[in-house]
């Protein structure tokens, strides 16, 4: 467990100016470039990791109610009015999840993206004129009790033209 205020060698009141002396300190005989121990590197990771925590007030406040309740060894990524990658593991690399595919200004889709587009929209093209012209075929029959000759017309305008307008929106966007 860490108690990062026994690493440093100072006390839960110390000022900031203490706890940076107290590093400095330690820092001068724990670095690797003049300790050539063994240990020398992990035990300078260790002061560093708690400078960095207790020289900010902030981030010392959350500490010092994490060790009221017990969380001595867990690490403090909480830095207030950043946005929320301020929360994420510092252990894991999230930009080689990233894809620079539409973050870029000139993302061109492949031949296969556009072609499976096309099929998609000439597809629910063809259904909502279907729907249209089941609409028209439908207000020529007479219509059963309790059933509206309108709905497959409204239905296939508002469809089509919903997708012309949707498929538009993307055309200009992509451009």
């Amino acid at each position: 467990m860490k108690d990062y205020y026994q690493i440093l060698g100072v006390t839960r009141q110390a000022s900031t100016e203490s706890i940076r002396r107290a590093f400095r300190c330690q820092a001068k005989a724990l670095h690797p470039d003049v300790n050539s121990t063994s240990d020398a590197k992990a035990e300078f990771q260790k002061i560093n990791e708690a400078y960095q925590v207790l020289k900010n007030n902030e981030k010392r406040r959350v500490y010092d109610l994490r060790l009221q309740n017990g969380y001595l060894s867990q690490k403090i990524y909480y830095h207030p009015g950043r946005s929320a990658r301020a929360y994420r593991s510092p252990h894991i690399n999230y930009n080689s999840y990233r894809t620079t595919r539409f973050d870029s200004d000139n993302y061109k889709p492949s031949a296969f993206e556009k072609a499976f587009d096309n099929f998609l929209l000439f597809f629910m093209l063809a259904a909502g004129l279907g729907a249209i012209g089941f609409g028209i075929f439908s207000l020529t029959q007479e219509a059963e009790e309790g059933t509206n000759p309108f709905a497959g017309l409204v239905f296939g305008i508002v469809f089509t033209g919903l997708l012309l307008f949707l498929w538009e929106r993307k055309r200009r966007y992509m451009s």
